[in-house]
């Protein structure tokens, strides 16, 4: 996998000051630093599906009052110069209080092939059937389903609390990409 055909890096510093002068000054002026970054990729863009950003942090929703699964589903965007890409996860999907872990946690991307189960080491072709200036889009749902953990023994931590994990995703144009 060649990461440098797939995106370009920018960074970019920024010095904060007023003026020249007052980089100079020694009467306790304060000069930031801001690091930025963005990438252009020509052959694949992921995002949610108004096409200028991506997930921060969602929270799962109980699917009753018994509080036994949580699931959430979001719409994702993919814009690619090939009809087809690969999704899988970069990790294993875990969420975790501490003590317990979430059980059965299940990603799905539905798809027109259908519902894709997107594991972790597995990579599943996806082929995109709506064409797009340049290239296919589509807007994909992502579904993320898990359980929770058994009933805590007695004298054990309570399963009761906040569980939290990282759901990390590798999209990858398919090997057919010309640059």
């Amino acid at each position: 996998m060649n990461f440098s055909k797939i995106a370009a890096v920018l960074s970019l510093s920024l010095l904060a000051c007023a003026s020249a002068n007052a980089a100079n000054k020694t009467d306790g002026s304060v000069s930031k630093k801001i690091t930025l970054t963005a990438q252009i990729s020509d052959s694949i863009y992921v995002s949610k599906p108004d096409g200028s950003s991506w997930y921060n942090t969602e929270e799962l929703e109980a699917d009753d009052n018994k509080q036994k699964h949580f699931s959430k589903m979001l719409p994702v965007r993919v814009w690619s110069k090939n009809k087809d890409f690969t999704v899988s996860l970069a990790q294993p999907l875990t969420l975790s209080s501490g003590h317990y872990e979430m059980q059965n946690p299940k990603v799905t991307l539905a798809t027109p092939q259908g519902d894709l189960n997107v594991t972790y080491g597995s990579a599943q072709t996806v082929t995109q059937v709506a064409s797009s200036e340049g290239g296919f889009d589509g807007v994909y749902n992502l579904s993320i389903d898990v359980d929770a953990p058994p009933e805590a023994v007695k004298g054990s931590p309570s399963t009761n609390g906040s569980y939290s994990g990282d759901l990390v995703m590798l999209f990858e144009p398919s090997a057919g990409v010309e640059f």
